[in-house]
């Protein structure tokens, strides 16, 4: 009887241990996702984590109806953000126009701004600061739900550029999932669809702020004009 309950215990703690992945269990760049999901701004989103930082991320672009498919999937691209901008109706791709410049960055109205030098949709705020700040809320007042923010360009390297991202494609293969969404910019309504993708930081640099973009060749965190619409992903504070 003894041998018998050894056996069983053995047999036992073998499928434990199993079950919990065992010493065979290994970590990819898909990340993990959870059930988890949040609705914010009508839109429906689940939760990532990373498999670099241990981050939470939300699952997909603010706006997107669906986590990507592909590099090119159009359901995923989101809505195009002018940088440091609240939720007023300008993300939409199809929102009107108009050329004259915000006084009050946290009252623009609903048109996506258009503007020549310096490039900006406001006239105040020219260091970014207040914009910055904007979205770096996780009060839910900002662009982000409850609990998240946007990136800083530190962080959003942290799980693109310096591990792995170095094309469109790959840009999609890491657990984020990004595609290829192009970006509003001027009088044209969007440009580099399914070739290029542009996702803000919430860092500011200048009279510019930071981004990072890829193609089909490469990828790289570089720099660009306030007045342009670009993806946004949040990360949980």
């Amino acid at each position: 009887m003894k041998t018998i309950i050894q056996t069983l215990i053995l047999t036992l703690s073998f499928v434990l241990f199993t079950a919990c992945g065992g010493s065979g269990n290994t970590t990819t760049n898909t990340g993990t996702s959870t059930t988890t999901t949040i609705t914010y701004n009508g839109t429906t989103y689940g939760f990532v984590t990373s498999p670099y930082t241990g981050k939470v991320w939300l699952d997909r672009n603010l706006g997107a109806a669906r986590v990507c498919t592909s590099f090119n999937d159009t359901a995923c691209y989101g809505d195009y953000y002018q940088w440091g901008r609240n939720f007023d109706g300008h993300q939409d791709s199809l929102s009107a126009t108009t050329t004259t410049l915000a006084t009050n960055v946290n009252s623009a109205g609903s048109s996506f701004i258009l503007s020549g030098f310096p490039f900006d949709w406001a006239s105040v705020d020219a260091n970014g600061s207040i914009r910055s700040a904007n979205w770096s809320k996780t009060d839910g007042s900002s662009v982000c739900p409850v609990g998240f923010r946007v990136p800083t360009i530190t962080e959003l390297n942290a799980e693109t550029i310096n591990n792995g991202v170095t094309d469109n494609a790959t840009a999609f293969a890491n657990f984020l999932k990004l595609p290829s969404a192009g970006y509003r910019v001027g009088s044209a309504p969007l440009s580099n669809q399914g070739s290029w993708g542009y996702v803000w930081a919430s860092s500011a640099s200048g009279s510019s702020s930071r981004r990072v973009n890829f193609d089909s060749g490469t990828a790289y965190a570089y720099y660009d004009a306030r007045v342009n619409g670009l993806s946004v992903r949040c990360l949980k504070n």
